[in-house]
């Protein structure tokens, strides 16, 4: 097992601001709720859209003696507050791509102390999503846990439009024959349309070239982006190239919104629910959106992840949770709130929504079965829960900075000025610079 070496705070904020597009990620913080005159407030840096006012009543009911001070979350601000040596008390952040590499730098406070103890969350009624938060030293899904997921969904899995199907005369995918990525481009390029030189329906859901979606499509034909220790990437592997030439492909034939036709609605929803979209990449998170009795309803169905080889691998790509900062002069009441929102009441009513899968096995149940849909939407992702695979994130590297790096030249190469391998050959270099660096700052 590997100790992390002693890592000071302008070593981490000078690893992070190398980190190229990352204040182009960042929102705008700012300060939100808060509750005054108590005697003991923890700050929560979350988005925004989680502060509402039944949240904040539903807290000061339950923690009368606990204030709530809400920051927005902003990594750049982040980053500064904890150079500073004064980070938020709780961080939001993604279990599966994050977790590891706050652990890694003695960031993150272990949590395991506080979940056995706990009478909110049971310790053997954690869902095996929680895994992603653990750390050893060395290997994530191993050792201690270093956040809680609040709600999670297999990301790579996505919703059709029935409707579009059939009048492609396109069979549906079922939940143990899901596409292949060459499939789902086909079936892409069966349901664009086109008038007057412009789409005016997309076949395809929102892509993105990025380090998660490269690793899952990677996983399913039996390789891997890292070598063992997570310190060196590869997109130069025949399978890595053949999920880059995949997006490549999505984005010269605008079979789906990209890079280089970026929706204008910023997501999925709007356009799939104007039926201008005959797939939605959103998992099942969509169930708490999509409402069964209107149109939409009627023909959306949920469907599994695809393949690009012959192994069946659904990960997770964010697995979206609360950490504890080992700065934090209140733990115990930080952790009170982790318990409370990730595996208290608002777990619960996240639950009941549909609004993603929730991180406690006996709230499974919760989940909204009663329409067609949303009982097809249940039994599908049931099925899919036994091919969930954590795909190990490097722990040296906060993975915004790889997808900045994909990003950097993929007009590029859609443009035809160059050509995937090498895009391959250019990211595989730079990314590697930045994960020695990351190596360096973490004593490996």
């Amino acid at each position: 097992m590997r100790t992390p070496a002693p890592f000071s705070r302008r070593a981490f904020l000078g690893g992070m601001l190398t980190t190229a597009g990352m204040s182009a990620l960042a929102l705008t913080g700012c300060s939100t709720h808060s509750f005054s005159g108590k005697a003991k407030t923890i700050t929560v840096m979350t988005v925004s859209s989680e502060v509402t006012d039944d949240l904040l009543a539903a807290w000061e009911q339950a923690h009368p003696d606990i204030g709530l001070s809400f920051i927005n979350f902003d990594q750049v601000r982040l980053n500064s507050m904890i150079a500073a040596g004064n980070p938020p008390d709780v961080v939001r952040a993604t279990g599966a791509s994050q977790s590891a590499y706050y652990a890694a730098r003695g960031l993150s406070h272990p949590l395991d102390d506080y979940m056995r103890a706990s009478s909110v969350v049971r310790y053997d009624d954690l869902a095996v999503v929680n895994d992603v938060w653990r750390w050893d030293g060395s290997v994530q899904g191993q050792g201690q846990h270093y956040g809680m997921t609040k709600d999670w969904s297999q990301d790579f899995m996505y919703w059709i439009s029935t409707r579009m199907f059939e009048e492609a005369g396109l069979a549906i995918p079922t939940a143990d024959k899901p596409l292949t990525y060459d499939e789902l481009l086909e079936h892409g390029r069966a349901m664009t349309s086109r008038k007057g030189g412009r789409v005016t329906r997309y076949g395809l859901f929102n892509t993105a070239p990025s380090v998660a979606s490269i690793s899952q499509m990677v996983a399913t034909a039996g390789g891997t982006l890292y070598n063992d220790d997570l310190s060196v990437i590869d997109f130069t592997s025949p399978e890595a190239r053949r999920a880059m030439q995949w997006f490549v492909d999505v984005a010269s034939e605008k079979v789906g919104y990209t890079l280089v036709d970026v929706s204008p609605e910023g997501w999925d929803w709007p356009a799939f629910q104007a039926q201008r979209l005959a797939m939605d990449g959103a998992g099942y998170w969509m169930t708490g959106t999509i409402t069964p009795e209107d149109e939409v309803g009627q023909y959306a169905r949920l469907v599994p992840a695809p393949m690009m080889g012959g192994t069946r691998i659904s990960p997770t790509r964010a697995a979206t949770g609360f950490w504890i900062a080992a700065d934090s002069r209140m733990k115990d009441e930080a952790w009170q709130f982790i318990e409370w929102f990730c595996g208290g009441g608002p777990a619960a009513d996240r639950a009941r929504l549909g609004g993603g899968i929730p991180p406690i096995n006996s709230l499974y149940d919760s989940l909204p079965q009663e329409s067609p849909l949303q009982k097809q939407a249940y039994d599908t992702q049931m099925n899919e829960l036994q091919y969930l695979q954590a795909i190990p994130a490097s722990p040296f590297i906060d993975p915004t900075a790889i997808d900045a790096s994909l990003s950097d030249k993929f007009a590029r190469v859609v443009r035809g000025d160059m050509t995937v391998g090498q895009w391959a050959d250019a990211t595989t270099t730079s990314v590697n610079a930045l994960l020695a660096n990351g190596a360096s700052l973490v004593g490996m």
